[in-house]
C-alpha cells in the first residue's frame, strides 16, 4: 500500500489536473488569453478536428481566432474526466460538449471526448502537452470552428 504521503501527493496532483481542465473551457469561453495559454506546456499540441497547432505561439493562434464572450457566447463543458497520474506525467480522457447560444435557445453544438497527455512542469504546475479531440457529434450546418 502507498503511504499517506503518496495517497495524498495524488490527490493534490488529480486536482490540479482538473482545476487544468476547467481552466481550458472557462479561458477559452471568455477570453482570457493568458490563462488559457498557461494550459499548455511550450511544446504543446492541441489537435482539433479541422487544424492541429503545436507550440504555445501556434496555440495561441487557435485562442485568437475562437470566438469568445460577450461577442459569442457557448460553453465547453468537460464531463466525467478520467485522470491516470504516472510521476510527472499524465493522461486524461472526459467527455465534452459545446453548447451554444441561438435565437431558439441554447443548443448542444457537439460533443466528444478530450483525450490529454499533462507534465509536471519545472515550476509544479500541471499543463497540458498534448490535447486531441475527438469529436463524435457536431450539429448539423455548423461551422467546423
Amino acid at each position: 500500500m502507498s503511504s499517506l504521503e503518496e495517497r495524498v501527493q495524488r490527490l493534490e496532483d488529480e486536482r490540479a489536473i482538473l482545476d487544468r481542465l476547467y481552466a481550458y473551457c472557462y479561458s477559452l469561453d471568455y477570453g482570457h488569453r493568458e490563462e488559457w495559454l498557461d494550459c499548455w506546456t511550450e511544446d504543446g499540441m492541441l489537435a482539433w478536428p479541422h487544424e492541429t497547432f503545436t507550440g504555445r505561439d501556434d496555440i495561441a493562434r487557435a485562442f485568437d481566432g475562437h470566438s469568445h464572450a460577450p461577442e459569442a457566447f457557448h460553453k465547453h463543458v468537460v464531463v466525467e474526466p478520467r485522470v491516470r497520474v504516472n510521476g510527472d506525467e499524465a493522461t486524461a480522457e472526459s467527455y465534452f460538449s459545446r453548447l451554444n447560444d441561438s435565437p431558439e435557445g441554447p443548443v448542444v453544438r457537439s460533443f466528444g471526448r478530450y483525450l490529454d497527455v499533462l507534465a509536471r512542469c519545472d515550476d509544479g504546475a500541471w499543463r497540458i502537452r498534448e490535447r486531441r479531440l475527438d469529436r463524435e457529434s457536431l450539429i448539423p450546418g455548423a461551422p467546423v470552428t
